[in-house]
């Protein structure tokens, strides 16, 4: 596809599957699922679109190695480093400042790289459909088909189709619903017309940037001094000046909830976002009890056991994960995985880096 870019973004910490992910290699860079990791696999799927050189990536200091021991396609150029967290409207305008200098006239996909795809036909046709929204001028999100009354999202409603040629139906967004209530998701759910909100974005790269400029200044001041010094030896002395001017939110709350020409369009892609050991399980756990070894089970159900080179016995219990690795051993009822975090949390009070 003409002008049609990949920005991956792949700077999450991933600490609710801890202890598997840690900060030396978070959740993105893990063979979760198989050979590949889920970095590897969001490049994947849009290779048939894009080619290698139409792919960035923005990521932390630390995992550059990592990215390139993954991704040895990726030109040197094309992995954004963001000096330290600060929320991914930075993160985004980062790079966009990148891709305006490369290519001003780009249509930029900007997609996490823990998300987990199955329906990759649908999904091509997806971007295919908000290229064309794109191009038209708007700020594109893909709205994931809901298939529960899911809390943890935020969601979309969608308003009016648009006018636009496209595969699959483009949609104006009449509103965002950060995190709902119980009885707000089973309504939306029962209507019809509302998505989940997965973080998926496309747009012109001169069109997001005009949006910086309207909702987010500081981080706009900071995208115009940056795209002025790329390529030069002022580059890295402008962006340790800028950075901690940029403002500390997300593209959503900052620029996507406050933009008038966003839409949508409905992506029935079978995705799943891997936010937590019970979310994994869901995807993966096709028999009553999984192992990632040899397992042998009396009276168990429903359990997950990651546990390599290990034969794991499961005597009486029920729906619970349990994580072994060389320094550490998570077990938790699945209904309890989001809490992992807590540990987290905790041994960064207690310095215990060796664990992080």
């Amino acid at each position: 596809m003409p002008r049609l870019y990949v920005l991956v973004l792949s700077g999450g910490a991933g600490t609710r599957l801890w202890p598997l992910s840690r900060k030396a290699r978070p959740k993105q860079f893990l063979g979760l699922l198989g050979e590949r990791s889920l970095l590897q696999d969001t490049v994947d799927r849009v290779s048939e679109l894009v080619p290698d050189e139409r792919i960035f990536v923005v990521a932390p200091p630390e995992h550059r190695g990592l990215v390139y021991e993954q991704l040895p396609e990726l030109r040197t150029d094309h992995l954004v480093v963001e000096p330290y967290p600060r929320g991914n409207a930075a993160a985004i305008g980062l790079a966009m400042a990148a891709l305006a200098a490369f290519d001003p006239e780009a249509v930029v996909a900007v997609l996490p790289s823990d998300h987990v795809v199955e329906r990759r036909d649908q999904f091509r046709k997806v971007l295919i459909s908000a290229t064309a929204a794109a191009e038209h001028g708007h700020l594109v999100t893909l709205g994931i088909t809901p298939t529960r009354p899911d809390t943890g999202f935020g969601w979309i409603e969608a308003g009016d189709a648009l006018a636009i040629d496209a595969p699959v139906e483009v949609r104006a967004v009449r509103r965002f619903v950060e995190k709902p209530k119980r009885d707000a998701a089973e309504r939306m759910l029962a209507e019809g017309g509302h998505y989940w909100n997965a973080g998926m974005f496309v747009w012109r790269v001169e069109e997001i940037l005009r949006a910086y400029d309207e909702h987010l200044p500081q981080t706009a001041s900071a995208i115009h001094a940056l795209r002025e010094a790329i390529g030069s030896p002022r580059y890295e002395s402008v962006l340790a000046e800028v950075w901690e001017e940029t403002d500390r939110t997300t593209v959503d709350y900052g620029i996507a909830e406050k933009a008038k020409n966003v839409a949508v369009v409905p992506a029935d892609i079978a995705w799943q976002d891997i936010g937590s050991w019970a979310r994994l399980a869901e995807l993966v756990q096709k028999t009553d009890n999984w192992a990632s070894d040899e397992q042998v089970a009396e009276d168990a159900h429903g359990n997950y056991v990651w546990a390599p080179g290990k034969l794991v016995a499961l005597v009486g219990v029920e729906d619970l994960v349990v994580v072994d690795t060389p320094d550490a051993l998570l077990i938790t009822p699945k209904d309890r995985a989001e809490d992992v975090k807590k540990v987290v949390d905790r041994l960064k009070r207690e310095a215990r880096d060796d664990l992080l």
